[in-house]
C-alpha cells in the first residue's frame, strides 16, 4: 500500500491553498492511505466556521475516508479539534509504518518556540497590523523566512530532535510538518523529511511506497530522492 503524507493546510486562513489541495486529493491513487500530519485547520476555527470553499475540503476528506484509510495526526493548531462529522477519519497523535517511518506533526520536537513565545507576540501583532494595511496574503511563517539565520535555528532544532527520537525508538525515517519548510536529509543515520505547508507555493508531500520513500515538490513537479 502506498502512503501519502501531507500537512499544514491551515484551513480558515486566506493563505490556505484549498483549491490546490482539492486537486491533490482528486489525483490520489485508489486505495492509497492518506496521512494528514497536523494543522489541517487553524486553531481558532471549527469546521462549522469555515468558508464554503474550505468546508468542501473537509467534506472531501470525509467522503474519502469511506474509500481509503485517512489518518489525521493532531498538530499544535488542531490538537483539540472535534469535527461535526468525522466520517471514518481516524484521529491520532502519531503514526508509524513498521519501523520504516515514524510520522508526527513536529510541535512535540519544538522546544524553542514555546520558550520564546512571549518575545514573539509583539512581533506577530506588528506583522498582522502591517499585513492588513498592505492587503498581504502571506502567512507569518513566509515572512519569518526572510530572517534565514533565526529561521534556520528553528529548522535544525526540530529536525535534530525528531531524528534523535526516531533513532532512539528504532525508526529509519521520520516525517514532520510544523516548520512550513520542505526538507529531505540524513541526520545521524536517520532520514528526516518535512512536508512543508499549503500556505505558500513551495508545497511538498511524502510518498511511502513498498521499496522507497520520496519527497515530492508539487509546486514545480520535481522529486527528490536519497
Amino acid at each position: 500500500m502506498q502512503t501519502y503524507i501531507t500537512s499544514d493546510l491551515h484551513l480558515g486562513l486566506k493563505h490556505s491553498q484549498a483549491e490546490a489541495f482539492m486537486a491533490f486529493l482528486d489525483a490520489l491513487p485508489a486505495g492509497a492511505r492518506l496521512i494528514l500530519n497536523g494543522d489541517i485547520i487553524t486553531h481558532y476555527y471549527t469546521d462549522a466556521q469555515l468558508s464554503p470553499e474550505h468546508k468542501r475540503v473537509i467534506d472531501k476528506l470525509r467522503q474519502s475516508s469511506y474509500e481509503r484509510e485517512v489518518i489525521w495526526i493532531r498538530g499544535n493548531n488542531d490538537r483539540k479539534l472535534v469535527l461535526s462529522d468525522p466520517g471514518q477519519i481516524r484521529f491520532m497523535e502519531e503514526f508509524s509504518i513498521g519501523k520504516r517511518v515514524y510520522v508526527a506533526h513536529g510541535h512535540r520536537f519544538d522546544r524553542l518556540m514555546p520558550t520564546i513565545r512571549g518575545l514573539l507576540v509583539p512581533t506577530r501583532l506588528i506583522y498582522d497590523f502591517v499585513a492588513r494595511l498592505r492587503g498581504s496574503h502571506k502567512h507569518v511563517a513566509e515572512f519569518a523566512k526572510r530572517f534565514q539565520g533565526l529561521y534556520g535555528v528553528l529548522l535544525k532544532h526540530v529536525a535534530r530532535n525528531a531524528a534523535r527520537y526516531a533513532r532512539k525508538h528504532g525508526y529509519s525515517a521520520v516525517v514532520c510538518g510544523h516548520t512550513h519548510y520542505p526538507e529531505d536529509r540524513m541526520i545521524d543515520g536517520v532520514r528526516y523529511l518535512n512536508t512543508g505547508c499549503w500556505t505558500e507555493q513551495d508545497t511538498a508531500i511524502v510518498v511511502v511506497g513498498v521499496d522507497r520513500i520520496s519527497l515530492q515538490n508539487l509546486s514545480v513537479g520535481t522529486e527528490k530522492r536519497v
